[in-house]
């Protein structure tokens, strides 16, 4: 199972490099300098619509709780937080990155235990490519 942190990201200018490395810090914070990195993470982040996302994926997958199952073809869960989007599955490309790419822009994607990481759009232009 992969799971994936996405982050709506304020600051475009930045390299993809550079924000993971920020990110993949403020993850693994000690709780002691938690100030700090909301500070951090407020300068570098910006909200999800909680609500928009919510509303699209509960017209696509049924709700469980305060998670999205998707059971058809691979095995997915989603979480909607306003600060981030988890999503855990069994693919290197769920259906879910589709919908919320439609929904939203400047969201890198990361992988932190595998240390992966991506712009949700390049992911998904590169893929529809290849789909096609």
């Amino acid at each position: 199972m992969r799971k994936y942190y996405l982050f709506k990201i304020n600051k475009t200018n930045t390299s993809l490099k550079r924000i993971y490395s920020v990110l993949e810090e403020l993850f693994y914070l000690n709780s002691n300098k938690f100030k700090y990195g909301i500070t951090i993470f407020n300068e570098l982040c910006l909200p999800f619509d909680k609500d928009k996302l919510m509303k699209r994926l509960c017209l696509k997958y049924p709700l469980n709780g305060d998670k999205f199952i998707i059971n058809n073809f691979e095995n997915t869960i989603i979480e909607i937080n306003n600060i981030l989007i988890m999503i855990e599955t069994n693919r290197n490309f769920t259906q879910a990155f589709k919908d919320i790419y439609e929904l939203d822009n400047n969201i890198i994607v990361c992988d932190f235990e595998k240390r992966d990481y991506f712009w949700l759009d390049d992911f998904i232009k590169l893929n529809f490519k290849l789909s096609i």
